[in-house]
């Protein structure tokens, strides 16, 4: 399980990487003749993800342990799934949701 230092750097990185939309804000608010509007506004959406993931992160972990202590089968049971299995569910659960977002989407579009 991650440390909680660990998690706080991770999140922090991920507020901290460059994304398409902050280029879209950058160049819009240069057209504007605003180029100091714009460098705050993705100053603020860069901490405002890393505030995000980090606190996601922490209550994650957080709420693990949590659980670990107060349900003590829940360790056991846990022990039980090949550690190597986890990411290639969590991986197959993002990928069923976002199949049945885009078949609900469709059908929608289309119907």
């Amino acid at each position: 399980m991650p440390r909680r230092g660990t998690v706080v750097l991770m999140g922090f990185a991920g507020g901290l990487m460059p994304s398409p939309s902050a280029v879209v804000v950058l160049l819009g608010a240069v057209a504007l003749g605003h180029a100091w509007f714009g460098v705050l506004l993705v100053l603020a959406y860069g901490l405002g993800l890393a505030v995000t993931l980090t606190g996601v992160g922490v209550f994650i972990t957080g709420s693990g342990r949590w659980l670990a202590t107060r349900v003590p089968g829940l360790r056991d049971r846990a022990h039980r799934i090949p550690a190597r299995l986890v990411p290639a569910g969590s991986a197959a659960l993002v990928v069923t949701l976002g199949v049945v977002l885009a078949a609900r989407s469709l059908a929608t579009a289309l119907g």
